[in-house]
């Protein structure tokens, strides 16, 4: 590890991590406004739309605690291997409902939709966030659309949020299109976001002094093409690499040659 010799409580940039920071860039900022607004405007279905490393999931828990702290009921589920009952199972634990084994899809449903009509009477607005939505099944799929439309008030105060990336959407039907009330759009990093993004993570991690010369961070940039997950996997090699070197500050030389390693351990992975 290279945390000692950095100077830093933790790494900066590690993947997955709990303390992984979330950089509000331009179209991430746009994103968790855009899905304020679909909740707070009463709409039924929005589709947040990035490629994978992106930060689709991040994004979607970022907007979660901040509908929550708004006061609003946030479920915040992944469909990948669910079947619809597991769907139905997993949603009912988060809004708190209390069921049996027994239940069926029906009495699952029933339940659900009590709830949401209690909440509506409460005056509460909920918000159906699904991570890797293009990972369900057309079956778990046609659930989640029955789930957009629960509430059949006109001022509903359900929200559904679907997010997947472009590839996954284009083999969904026109007609799931046709009931989207918004699109999002979560687009790459440029330079400057992609500078703020490293600066911010050391000083966050406890840096205080510069680990980067600038032409290294144009070189990260431009090698990681904007994508935050890869910008975080070069950033976080460099500084192991330079480390091992005993380097007092990274340079652009030293950034490309973590990218060389980088893109050889892949090849050899796939």
């Amino acid at each position: 590890m290279y945390l000692h010799y950095w100077g830093v409580d933790r790494s900066p940039f590690e993947v997955g991590s709990n303390q992984a920071i979330f950089y509000r860039g331009a179209s991430h900022d746009e994103a968790l406004a855009r899905i304020d607004f679909l909740s707070s405007h009463k709409r039924r279905l929005g589709l947040l739309l990035g490629e994978s490393g992106i930060g689709k999931s991040l994004t979607l828990q970022v907007a979660a605690r901040s509908l929550r702290r708004a006061g609003k009921v946030v479920v915040l589920l992944d469909p990948t291997g669910a079947s619809p009952a597991k769907l139905y199972w997993q949603l009912a634990s988060q809004l708190g409902i209390s069921s049996v084994a027994e239940d069926d899809l029906f009495q699952l449903w029933s339940r659900i939709a009590d709830r949401v009509h209690e909440n509506r009477l409460q005056q509460l607005d909920m918000v159906l966030l699904v991570d890797n939505a293009g990972a369900a099944t057309p079956e778990v799929m046609m659930e989640l659309l029955r789930l957009s439309q629960i509430d059949p008030q006109l001022d509903a105060r359900w929200t559904t949020v679907l997010a997947t990336s472009p590839a996954e959407a284009r083999l969904w039907s026109e007609s799931l299109f046709e009931q989207i009330d918004l699109r999002i759009n979560l687009e790459r990093w440029d330079e400057s976001e992609t500078v703020g993004f490293v600066q911010i993570a050391l000083v966050e991690a406890g840096r205080r002094t510069p680990v980067f010369e600038e032409a290294a961070l144009s070189v990260l940039h431009n090698l990681s093409k904007g994508l935050p997950r890869h910008i975080v996997r070069l950033a976080d090699f460099s500084m192991l690499a330079s480390a091992a070197a005993e380097l007092e500050i990274i340079d652009a030389e030293t950034v490309q040659r973590a990218h060389r390693e980088v893109m050889q351990m892949t090849t050899v992975a796939v």
